[in-house]
């Protein structure tokens, strides 16, 4: 599917609007419904926003993506206290179903890291940063990187090159040597998942390094949330809003992120703040059907960020994320790789309301989210609601022959 860059534009004017709140009470745009008091429309009106999901039947499950929920997995290379996968998971009282590793393309590949996760049934996820010397797009490497991939035929994800802030690369070289190694590791790696992904501050840049849908198989953004020196946090879903209905149907989407309990700016500790945010963080993310996997990064920095988000430093932050991982939702075993068809649900960036009794959906999700042709739009049937132009359920199931339904259990109107 060609990606629509120009309707991202007002979309993401949209979300910072919606989204740019801060603090542990603020809840996702996606799992949220609002009240309009009635002086906002028509006197008496009593108005109520509704999320919008869109059923995709059929939908072919991506290489090791689960049918429901999300994996979690830890990155802890650079975490000197881990002590190693087994000894990290007993510390945190959590068990993973993805760790994660980071390589240059001329790094000699991590085979005992590897096999320590194959024996350990986990999913190893190797990020890929260009080699030190010689040229960025080594296919020779990236050739032998996929055979060392392919050796035992275990799930895994290769991040190839991810867009830091401080990348090296070109679009049209990138994007052209991305979709070359796709057709490498189908060929010799045909049991990893190539993965695309970007740091969270370089969102809107890396939207023109994208390979396209047939390039990846899962598309991954990395977030920090860096404690100021009040213990408070720019919002996590400001980026993940964005991110994700970017790239909702493109594929399945991961999310690595960390939570700083420690600021260099004036050597103060936050600890309360931190766990707080870490629950929030996973608790948030549980209403976003297309983020299939999230890993966090414990680690503490010392120089670059200046930051400490190990999760096994101290104790509450520890039990904090035990918590917040404990649930229904997170899947800890690869086990729970999905096989086959599934229904996909996809989510409006736009909100429908109830007006009263009765429901309407915005024009906007009618164009963007359902796909519906502008010259179908009958201006008749609209009305406007709150400074925006809606269309009454029925009129759309009438119309367009949709099955839009509603499901109050969830706050949602569904479109089947």
């Amino acid at each position: 599917m060609k990606f629509a860059f120009l309707l991202l534009i007002p979309l993401f004017a949209l979300m910072l609007s919606a989204c740019g709140r801060s603090g542990s009470s603020y809840v996702p745009l996606v799992a949220s419904t609002e009240i309009i008091l009635p002086d906002a429309v028509n006197s008496g009106d009593e108005i109520t926003h509704l999320s919008i999901e869109i059923e995709i039947e059929n939908y072919r499950l991506a290489l090791h993506e689960p049918a429901a929920g999300a994996f979690i997995g830890a990155y802890i290379e650079r975490d000197a206290a881990a002590g190693g996968i087994r000894a990290f998971e007993a510390d945190v009282n959590v068990s993973h179903a993805i760790f994660a590793y980071t390589m240059a393309l001329d790094d000699e590949y991590p085979m005992l890291w590897v096999l320590e996760n194959i024996a350990l049934m986990k999913m190893p996820f190797i990020a890929v940063m260009p080699a030190a010397e010689g040229p960025v797009y080594n296919l020779e490497l990236v050739r032998e990187l996929a055979v060392n991939a392919g050796r035992f035929n275990v799930p895994m994800f290769i991040n190839l090159f991810p867009l830091t802030v401080n990348h090296i690369f070109t679009a049209e070289e990138y994007i052209h040597f991305f979709r070359q190694a796709r057709t490498i590791f189908s060929e010799y790696a045909p049991n990893a998942a190539l993965v695309w992904g970007f740091d969270a501050e370089n969102i809107i840049e890396a939207m023109q390094f994208y390979p396209g849908a047939f390039a990846v198989d899962w598309i991954h953004m990395t977030v920090y949330n860096d404690v100021d020196i009040r213990g408070r946090f720019n919002d996590f879903f400001t980026h993940i809003n964005f991110f994700y209905f970017a790239f909702q149907r493109e594929a399945p989407l991961m999310v690595s992120t960390a939570v700083s309990h420690y600021t260099l700016e004036n050597t103060s500790y936050f600890i309360r703040e931190a766990a707080e945010k870490i629950e929030y963080i996973y608790s948030g993310l549980q209403a976003y059907p297309r983020i299939k996997a999230v890993i966090y990064r414990s680690y503490n920095d010392a120089f670059g960020r200046g930051s400490k988000y190990a999760v096994n430093s101290m104790p509450a932050i520890r039990d904090a994320y035990a918590a917040a991982v404990y649930s229904s939702h997170f899947s800890i075993t690869m086990d729970d790789i999905g096989e086959g068809y599934a229904t996909k649900r996809i989510l409006s960036p736009f909100r429908a309301v109830m007006r009263n009794s009765d429901f309407y959906i915005p024009v906007r999700a009618l164009l963007y989210d359902a796909r519906i042709p502008y010259y179908q739009m009958d201006a008749d049937v609209q009305t406007e609601i709150a400074g925006d132009m809606f269309v009454p359920i029925a009129d759309v199931n009438r119309i367009f022959g949709m099955d839009f339904f509603v499901d109050m259990q969830r706050r949602m109107l569904v479109l089947r």
